[in-house]
């Protein structure tokens, strides 16, 4: 087992990364609890996991001590603010108090929902992530940034609630569709770019398909990516400074995901194609090596992403629209992170829209 501290004060918490971790869900909710302990639990699962996944966690907490009410979402479409009313009233008719912990079972829209409701619930109570997705393991599931999606744009309405512990089994995602297991690289590329080499170097130690690779030899990987991501959350928790650097690529895969309807791309996918845009304005507008962002397009292309699916098109002058409703919007034109270089990363550029145009066309050319 490997533990990656979030050191955040009072505020600090540990991610466990590895085989048999979420067989530590029940232990975990006991130590986190406090000397009194947390007087009841919420599971938020996934509606598509196995039934017995969601029921070896229900007995875990039971065997904890804890009551527990068991909720189910399905899908991108349940990251809006309706389903954090159900949930709201849900956790409020199961009798859940202030001393109550959320526990998220799922991935990224799960950790997303779940953790935004426990975030504005009573004003706050306790929340726990398992992740079950690769995708969520190394990025979404860290650093406590929780919310939904308004129809126009990606992640508009939330906040930033950091678990009290986050449990990474690189054994629940054996039972992940290919294309799922495969998406979360591009995230994963995406930690090598902007700030820790060596998860490109580990990439390379895997082999042509990682994606494929059994569960227990990704453990190093996903432990790097949270190291990665915790170090930059210690530094900057609710994102004004550096951490914006975890944005790369997310400028065009925000609103491509929004563009094109939420979950017609992986969330991963979108961003491949994101950061081969941002890769082309980096070389343009940083001089960043071309040849740094000809290893990222290589890498990318390993694992079938950083182009849109066969069949699916999009319209470039709606994605550039849709980059004005970015989070990171000043005085109504988007944010860049561009890159120096490998592992050199920074936010906060303006680009001139006919250039990227011009690198968005690009990508998106057959």
């Amino acid at each position: 087992m490997i533990r990656v501290d979030v050191p955040l004060g009072a505020r600090a918490y540990s991610v466990w990364v590895g085989a048999g971790a979420f067989g530590r869900l029940g232990a975990l909710v006991g130590e986190r609890g406090g000397a009194s302990g947390f007087s009841a639990a919420a599971l938020v699962a996934d509606a598509g996991l196995p039934a017995a996944l969601a029921d070896r966690a229900q007995d875990q907490l039971r065997g904890a001590g804890l009551a527990v009410v068991r909720l189910e979402l399905r899908g991108e479409r349940a990251k809006r603010l309706a389903t954090v009313e159900r949930l709201c009233t849900a956790f409020r008719e199961a009798g859940l108090d202030r001393e109550a912990v959320v526990v998220a079972l799922g991935g990224g829209v799960v950790g997303d929902v779940a953790g935004f409701a426990a975030a504005v619930y009573l004003r706050g109570i306790a929340c726990l992530h398992c992740p079950t997705t690769l995708q969520a393991m190394v990025d979404s599931a860290i650093g406590g940034k929780t919310g939904v999606n308004l129809a126009a744009a990606k992640n508009q309405i939330g906040a930033v609630h950091q678990p009290v512990a986050v449990l990474c089994d690189p054994e629940l995602v054996r039972s992940l569709p290919r294309r799922d297991r495969r998406a979360a690289f591009g995230e994963i590329v995406k930690y090598g770019m902007v700030g820790d080499p060596a998860v490109l170097a580990r990439l390379g130690e895997l082999g042509g398909d990682a994606g494929a690779a059994d569960p227990a030899s990704l453990e190093p990987l996903i432990a790097r990516c949270c190291a990665c991501k915790a170090e930059l959350v210690a530094g900057d928790e609710h994102d004004q400074g550096r951490r914006a650097i975890l944005n790369y690529g997310h400028t065009i895969g925000h609103a491509l995901e929004s563009t094109l309807g939420y979950g017609r791309l992986r969330h991963g996918e979108a961003v491949a194609v994101g950061m081969r845009v941002a890769g082309r304005l980096s070389v343009a507008v940083r001089g960043c090596p071309a040849a740094d962002i000809a290893e990222q397009d290589r890498l990318l292309a390993d694992f079938g992403l950083g182009r849109l699916p066969r069949g699916v098109a999009a319209d470039p002058a709606a994605i550039l629209a849709a980059t004005r409703h970015d989070k990171k919007v000043v005085g109504g034109e988007p944010r860049w992170v561009l890159l120096d270089r490998i592992g050199a990363a920074r936010g906060g550029y303006r680009v001139p829209a006919e250039l990227a145009a011009s690198a968005l066309a690009g990508v998106l050319a057959p």
